[in-house]
């Protein structure tokens, strides 16, 4: 037998598997929408290095190879920036800032940070090994973001362009530190700004040929905005 609705002030309260029907249609509904619109409404946001680190523009150059790419039909919009230690050849940092609806907290962010890092290592003709995580907090722009860091050995083959001057087989250290931005809390007085919807997460890698290489690149790292 249906279960009847209540009329509670002017509004219809509906009994409670009518209510979870409804529920259930307005998840669906939503779900759709996100899919059809999702690839419009997420932008670019690409995220920098600012001038206020102690080792940028000084001791490293940069950026170099600006990189725009889509994932999942356009709904992950993921731009790419690169920066390398003046000397051509001890260090290079690339910052990666991923734009999408939905915060990738929420899915399995290991799995999309491990492969962001394989598939440079590969550009930078690096091979990968004895991956470990760290637990480390990060300070960002002066904010302390909770922080877990992964760190790889690598060795430079022969497919190597920036590092192959250090020899093949030389060893690479690779550390990787990843955050996510929150949402803003929306604002509706002048429309909807996209940025309020959408989030934003930031894989930095960075390759280092020794600790005080690694140790300026995190410094760097502390002062990425977008």
């Amino acid at each position: 037998m249906e279960e009847p609705e209540l009329r509670v002030g002017g509004w219809e309260k509906q009994g409670g598997r009518r209510l979870f029907k409804r529920l259930l249609s307005l998840i669906l509904v939503v779900s759709l929408g996100t899919l059809i619109l999702g690839p419009n409404v997420v932008e670019y946001r690409p995220a920098y290095v600012s001038s206020d680190s102690l080792y940028f523009p000084t001791t490293w150059n940069g950026p170099f190879d600006t990189e725009y790419s889509k994932e999942f039909n356009g709904h992950l919009k993921i731009s790419s920036i690169s920066y390398e230690a003046s000397d051509s050849k001890s260090g290079k940092l690339t910052v990666i800032s991923i734009s999408s609806l939905i915060d990738l907290e929420n899915l399995n962010m290991q799995s999309v940070v491990v492969d962001k890092v394989e598939s440079q290592a590969k550009k930078e003709g690096l091979e990968l090994k004895n991956g470990k995580i760290v637990d480390e907090e990060l300070n960002v722009n002066g904010l302390t973001v909770d922080n877990t860091a992964y760190q790889w050995d690598a060795n430079v083959t022969e497919n190597a362009d920036f590092f192959l001057d250090n020899g093949i087989g030389s060893e690479i250290l690779v550390k990787v530190y990843f955050w996510t931005i929150e949402k803003s809390p929306m604002s509706y007085n002048n429309g909807p700004d996209i940025e309020q919807l959408q989030s934003q997460t930031i894989i930095c890698i960075a390759f280092g040929t020794n600790l005080n290489t690694i140790e300026q690149a995190t410094e760097m790292i502390g002062n990425v905005k977008i």
